[in-house]
């Protein structure tokens, strides 16, 4: 029935479209005719402009029962005629379109030109419903509608006729297999009644059954033979796993009670074997590492050095790593990669053992820097027993000198006198130079309680301090907004001091000085060592006399001095001074310079990380000679 149903609902849908389309074809080409003949007989009536001959032609429209309106309009488009002769103005077309007969929703429209003589005189505009082709439509769908009931019906009683002799045998059997199979009883036998297909069917579905039942017998014989062996089997893997277990057992003892991090992987870099100290370093349980993937746990090791050497052991070479830096912790390793081999003897999972070494690299590290240190106490010794030699001996050598002509000219007091204030000024700059080593050297180390410094208010304070000096020299200082470091108040303000009166007293000119800031988020650029902290760099300029490039290092050493003493006062420890106390902050100090141009120093300080400036407290400044 489905079937039958297919095959009529397609060929009625085919029939109706062929005639939908067929039928708007003709329906349009009868509304053509028409037109073309009423066009043809109005052209005396226009051309006379004889409107009575004009309405009694259209009103023979009349017998065209699906015919709306016609309208005939003059040469200028003015309506002249129309059918019927009351008609309503929404059946007047506003414009003459093109000529040519279209469908429009459910109608036809057409325009036809009116011609005399071989020109146009006018149009004729036509309407029609379509009422006629969805008349056909329905007669076409109560036919189809009658036949497919007819249809159905015919199905119905030759489905029913045949289904005695075709569905009930299928039935049975289906029935019968379904005992079979809740019931496995293989003994049921379906009845054959006919010699056709359904009976060999039926024959060959029995048969089946019979061979089943034979196969079932003997496999139960094979399973009871079975079962007794498996379980002789099974003790004896039992006994083997036991023994096993406790030989795995004892190996993961073993390795959990190294203290070097153990793990063995496979080809593809998944976890085999881990040990304690492996969840202890990674902070990770075995149950997350076995079986898991190295470059997924830690995809940061793709390319690296550790990648690398485990495929070169995975390719037979045995790899001995001797410092390593983890990228996954913290540590410092020295690592053996050793290749294994399965009973083929190829080479299908490495052994990696680290050993750690932490301790180790890091005690060599503090030596490294103790030495370093060292060193650098043994430069500034040297630099003391230079001065001890020659800028301390000299005070004290004209001290001597004085006192003796001073003393070879007691009856002479005028100048007597003049040899004592020698001998004072001698002294004073004797005490300027041992003051001056005596605060440099107490910025050897980094005592002091180190806290948010806002260099805006240092900077603010000393203004205020330097206020005589500063207008004295008539001078014009810039500052940007500066960001809060993390450093010794004190220290922080005795190197801004000195900087401003090194730009107030290395100049010939009005001063002018500029102090800016800005962010370094990475700090190797500028030698520092990397220790996750962000830096300010602070640039510091003046406009000052300068000096030559290639000093740029020696004007940080201690008493060094590229300008006479007698022009420009000062103890030459300024610099110096400003150098040691950056280094005290883990930062970098350098410097750019033009003699007649001026002078710029690059400062690179730990910056803390704040919303608001944090007021500091006054300082008590004390501004050393130089």
């Amino acid at each position: 029935m489905l079937v039958a149903g297919a095959v009529l609902f397609l060929t009625c849908a085919a029939f109706f479209v062929y005639e939908y389309i067929t039928y708007r074809d003709i329906t349009k080409k009868e509304l053509q005719i028409l037109g073309q003949i009423t066009s043809s007989n109005s052209a005396s009536a226009l051309y006379l402009e004889n409107k009575p001959d004009a309405y009694a032609l259209l009103s023979a429209l009349k017998a065209q029962k699906h015919l709306v309106a016609a309208c005939l309009f003059d040469k200028n488009g003015k309506l002249f005629a129309s059918y019927p002769v009351s008609m309503p103005s929404q059946y007047v077309p506003s414009l003459i379109g093109k000529t040519g007969y279209r469908f429009r929703g459910k109608s036809i429209e057409g325009f036809e030109p009116v011609i005399q003589y071989g020109k146009r005189i006018g149009t004729l505009y036509v309407l029609s419903d379509t009422r006629a082709i969805y008349d056909r439509f329905m007669l076409y769908g109560i036919i189809a509608v009658t036949f497919t009931a007819i249809s159905f019906l015919f199905a119905y009683l030759f489905s029913e006729r045949l289904q005695g002799s075709i569905s009930d045998p299928i039935l049975e059997l289906a029935d019968k297999a379904k005992i079979v199979s809740d019931k496995r009883d293989y003994s049921i036998r379906a009845q054959s009644r006919t010699n056709d297909e359904i009976g060999i069917l039926t024959n060959s579905f029995n048969h089946m059954l019979t061979q089943i039942q034979k196969q079932n017998e003997e496999i139960n014989t094979l399973n009871a033979n079975l079962e007794e062996k498996i379980l002789i089997r099974t003790k004896e893997l039992q006994k083997v796993n036991e023994t096993l277990s406790k030989q795995n057992a004892f190996i993961q003892a073993i390795i959990d009670s190294s203290v070097d991090v153990i793990a063995v992987f496979d080809r593809n870099l998944n976890y085999l074997i881990v040990n304690r100290q492996s969840e202890l370093i990674y902070n990770k349980t075995t149950a997350e590492l076995i079986g898991k993937n190295l470059l997924e746990l830690y995809p940061k090791l793709k390319g690296s050095i550790f990648f690398d050497n485990i495929n070169r052991a995975l390719n037979g070479d045995f790899v001995h790593q001797e410092v390593y830096k983890s990228m996954v912790s913290d540590h410092f390793f020295e690592n053996f990669f050793i290749p294994l081999s399965n009973e083929n003897n190829e080479i299908d999972r490495v052994l990696v053992i680290a050993h750690d070494i932490t301790a180790i690299v890091r005690t060599n590290e503090e030596l490294k820097q103790l030495n370093s240190e060292l060193e650098k106490s043994n430069r500034d010794l040297e630099q003391f027993a230079y001065v001890a030699s020659h800028d301390l001996q000299e005070p004290l050598r004209k001290i001597r000198i004085f006192s003796e002509l001073s003393g070879d000219n007691l009856d002479q007091p005028e100048v007597a006198k003049q040899y004592l204030d020698k001998i004072h000024t001698s002294a004073n700059r004797m005490s300027e130079l041992i003051k001056a080593v005596l605060n440099y050297s107490r910025l050897s180390g980094k005592d002091g309680q180190f806290t948010d410094v806002d260099l805006n208010v240092i900077v603010d304070n000393l203004k205020v301090d330097l206020e005589l000096l500063i207008k004295e020299k008539n001078a014009i200082i810039k500052v940007d907004k500066l960001p809060v470091v993390k450093g010794i108040a004190l220290q922080i303000n005795q190197l801004f001091l000195n900087l401003f009166l090194n730009s107030l007293k290395f100049t010939e000119r009005r001063p002018e000085i500029s102090i800016r800031s800005s962010f370094v988020p990475e700090a190797t650029s500028t030698g520092i060592p990397e220790d996750g902290n962000t830096r300010t760099e602070i640039i510091f300029s003046d406009n000052g006399i300068g000096f030559d490039e290639q000093f740029a290092e020696q004007v940080f050493s201690i008493f060094q001095r590229l300008h006479p003493s007698d022009k420009y006062e000062g103890t030459g420890i300024g610099l110096a001074l400003c150098k040691k106390i950056v280094e005290n902050h883990n930062g970098q100090i350098f410097v750019k310079s033009k003699p007649g141009v001026g002078t710029v120093f690059f400062i690179y300080l730990p910056v803390v990380h704040s919303s608001e400036p944090l007021q500091i407290s006054g300082f008590n400044n004390t501004v050393t000679n130089r």
